[in-house]
């Protein structure tokens, strides 16, 4: 049985440092075979951020797969933001900003959704490209039938109505389509600090909120989820951080039928 960890929105610079220590303690004890992290490691993509960033990933005792958000841009050096974008990510994270991994039991795909300009004034927003797409397919043509297919990106394919303000990624339809077609199972994200799991499509979106940092919305605390399953059941439990440490919340079960995944009730 495949177990995966998925935290994002770390946003170093705002972070809790009693949280993050939590975190690595928690994971510790979970042991699992991945750790997932959707995007926004920093707040303002200073050196300093970067550089805490760096130390608590070295702390992680378990593979990591990471993938840059919005705040991993620099928001107001724009010579920076246009010219060398991800130079202190690449300096101090990884070259790679779409990685991949595969293993006997997943694969996971990795795709940079964050965008240095838009044409609208909220540059936060992301988009995914037909290259994109075409590189996710090309990575999951030959995975075998019994591998978890995985796609992580940082923005939103789908969003509660309570959260359509914050815009759904851009060039989503291409992407569904093109995602089902490759027998996509999970799109793990993060942006919202919202953490929930929907089905779209036969697939599963399911998103992680802040999971250490201060920037968090009303209701919702910091958080991160733990996947467990295969192709056949996939059990997605949330942990909530409860002023000591995180602790389970709830469970939700999704199985695989004829039309792809479906709700089989929570615990």
């Amino acid at each position: 049985m495949t177990v995966i960890a998925h935290i994002s929105d770390l946003h170093f610079g705002r972070d809790i440092p009693e949280v993050t220590q939590a975190l690595l303690n928690c994971l510790d004890q979970l042991q699992p075979e991945l750790i997932i992290i959707s995007g926004d490691l920093t707040q303002r993509a200073k050196h300093q951020e970067f550089q805490q960033g760096m130390a608590f990933l070295r702390k992680l005792h378990q593979p990591r797969f990471i993938v840059p958000g919005n705040h991993d841009l620099a928001a107001y050096n724009l010579l920076e933001r246009f010219l060398y974008p991800w130079q202190k990510w690449k300096q101090y994270v990884a070259a790679d900003l779409q990685p991949i991994m595969q293993t006997d039991t997943f694969m996971a795909v990795g795709i940079n959704t964050a965008r240095r300009m838009g044409w609208y004034m909220d540059w936060s927003r992301g988009r995914i490209n037909p290259k994109q797409i075409r590189y996710v397919q090309h990575m999951l043509q030959h995975v075998p039938a019994d591998c978890l297919r995985i796609v992580v990106a940082h923005h939103p394919f789908w969003l509660p109505n309570s959260s359509m303000r914050r815009h759904l990624i851009g060039g989503r339809e291409a992407a569904l389509e093109s995602f089902q077609a490759a027998g996509v199972d999970l799109i793990l994200g993060g942006h919202v600090h919202l953490a929930y799991v929907q089905t779209l499509q036969g697939m599963l979106v399911s998103h992680a909120g802040t999971t250490t940092s201060n920037r968090l919305i009303q209701g919702q605390p910091n958080s991160f989820n733990i996947i467990r399953g295969d192709r056949e059941v996939l059990k997605l439990e949330q942990m909530e951080w409860r002023g000591t440490t995180f602790v389970p919340v709830q469970q939700q079960i999704f199985k695989r039928a004829a039309g792809g995944w479906q709700a089989h009730g929570n615990l």
